[in-house]
């Protein structure tokens, strides 16, 4: 009797095992929609969410504090030819965009000061796609304008972090015109060389100032862009902040190309605060990691 007992112990045990490690092969959670989220400590965010669909090989959730920027864990991303995805409002597929994307709740007000910050890796072989604008990181809007694109519909964001030309461009739209007829406007400015992001973290900080109507950017501690313009001249609802890989207009690329070559981006330490000492390791020593 006890050897069996014991026997059918070991094997409740073994299944147990096999289903968590299922449950958990790629260091994520789902959750009862199907929607990959994460929850981190320490960054003023609840949780960071997909709302549209992924593959197994788009995201990953690595516990290794020898490779991370900070603390026990960082996040992988990877974007390949054809991961499109769409949810109930949106489809990525018919509007000529690829992405793995994780929006970060709750949303932020339109007022006073709203900074984000968070630390990113390129891998070795990550290339800016030709003629293909390629987010990574950008602070949107709920209930903002809307408009059109190269003849696709477009909900335009208020900040994007572009990889492009060999750089990692701050891209602030300048809105006008009407807020069902939106004119956007890019403006870029230069945050740091592509090649020298390539295996190692830079940390970058963001601060829209609605109440002195202003932007600051900061590039591992250094305040290196200083917009002093309001942020908006359309007001939303909210704001909020996305992290992962966007590719927009991929047809640019592939109707020449054929299909896009393969990103690859590390992320750790993202953080939302009031100021800038509340997501910048740089500036604020202080701060305790983000896991």
């Amino acid at each position: 009797m006890i050897v069996k007992s014991v026997s059918k112990i070991s094997k409740i045990i073994f299944i147990l095992l096999v289903f968590k490690t299922n449950a958990l092969s790629n260091n994520f959670l789902i959750d009862q929609d199907d929607k990959l989220f994460i929850e981190t400590t320490n960054s003023g965010f609840k949780f960071h969410k997909n709302f549209m669909s992924q593959n197994k090989h788009n995201f990953n959730y690595i516990m290794d504090n020898s490779k991370s920027r900070s603390g026990n864990y960082y996040q992988k991303f990877e974007l390949r030819n054809g991961d499109c995805f769409g949810d109930e409002k949106w489809n990525d597929c018919k509007n000529d965009r690829q992405r793995i994307e994780l929006s970060s709740e709750p949303n932020q007000p339109v007022s006073g000061k709203q900074c984000y910050g968070y630390s990113i890796k390129l891998s070795y072989d990550f290339t800016d796609i030709r003629k293909v604008s390629t987010t990574l990181g950008q602070i949107h809007q709920k209930g903002g304008p809307s408009g059109k694109a190269n003849s696709l519909s477009s909900f335009p964001p208020l900040i994007q972090v572009d990889a492009r030309k060999g750089n990692l461009y701050l891209n602030w739209h300048k809105l006008s015109g009407s807020r069902d007829d939106v004119k956007d406007e890019s403006k870029y400015y230069k945050l740091k060389t592509l090649k020298s992001m390539k295996g190692v973290w830079t940390d970058i900080s963001l601060c829209l100032d609605f109440e002195n109507k202003r932007i600051d950017a900061w590039v591992d501690g250094n305040n290196v862009v200083k917009i002093l313009q309001s942020p908006i001249f359309f007001v939303p609802e909210s704001i909020y902040f996305k992290h992962g890989i966007y590719q927009s207009f991929v047809s640019n690329y592939t109707s020449f190309k054929g299909g896009t070559p393969t990103q690859i981006v590390y992320y750790d330490e993202v953080r939302r605060g009031s100021s800038i000492e509340d997501v910048d390791i740089n500036v604020n020593p202080d701060l305790k990691f983000v896991d």
